[in-house]
């Protein structure tokens, strides 16, 4: 568990207050114990396909991606074994097996895939990855309702995107971006260049 999240976190400095345990500390906690860790098997076509549309990662540039888990962690990685970029994990859900964010694609891939990149360095730091299925449609009772909003502490402010030397905001998502984010590019402002790109087609599974 702290071997795979080192993997993740290796490279992160700048973006270390954004990096988040929360869901290894789920996954450690996780009381589905039959559940399948290994074998998660080649990156989904639909996310190695979206890897090659990329630009080439700028260090001036924040890209903050925001997909299904599963498709937000693929990507994560494939960033950092192709372009050797630290990620910052935002995904803050505690994961439960009878809760609407039930982990059950999530924690494999942050244990497998945390695993194999302890041994992958990273040159720059320049994205933040986050769960858009945080926001997903509340599932029916008696379901444990885990869903969460992006805060204010999950994302650099101005100042602080400033001061890493960013100039530059590139949203990555599908559609329309999620609300909590929303706020967060208008509270930029003028005074940082935001670009959003809304045709990350993934699957959602």
């Amino acid at each position: 568990m702290i071997g795979a999240m080192r993997g993740w976190r290796r490279g992160c400095r700048v973006l270390l207050p954004w990096f988040r345990a929360t869901p290894f500390a789920s996954a450690f906690h996780y009381r589905e114990r039959t559940l399948a860790v290994r074998g998660v098997g080649a990156a989904p076509s639909d996310v190695t396909r979206l890897v090659g549309t990329l630009v080439p990662p700028d260090p001036a540039t924040l890209t903050v991606v925001d997909l299904p888990g599963a498709s937000a962690l693929w990507l994560a990685y494939l960033l950092r074994r192709r372009h050797r970029m630290a990620v910052a994990l935002g995904l803050n859900g505690w994961y439960d097996p009878e809760g609407c964010l039930d982990g059950r694609r999530e924690i494999p891939l942050l244990l497998t895939l945390g695993e194999r990149l302890r041994r992958t360095g990273a040159r720059l730091e320049t994205a933040i990855v986050f769960d858009r299925d945080r926001l997903q449609p509340s599932a029916p009772a008696p379901r444990l309702d885990n869903r969460y909003r992006i805060g204010d502490e999950d994302l650099p402010a101005l100042e602080q995107l400033q001061a890493a030397g960013w100039r530059r905001v590139r949203l990555l998502t599908s559609g329309e971006p999620a609300p909590d984010l929303a706020g967060w590019l208008c509270g930029l402002g003028s005074q940082m260049a935001v670009e959003i790109l809304a045709n990350a087609e993934v699957a959602a599974a």
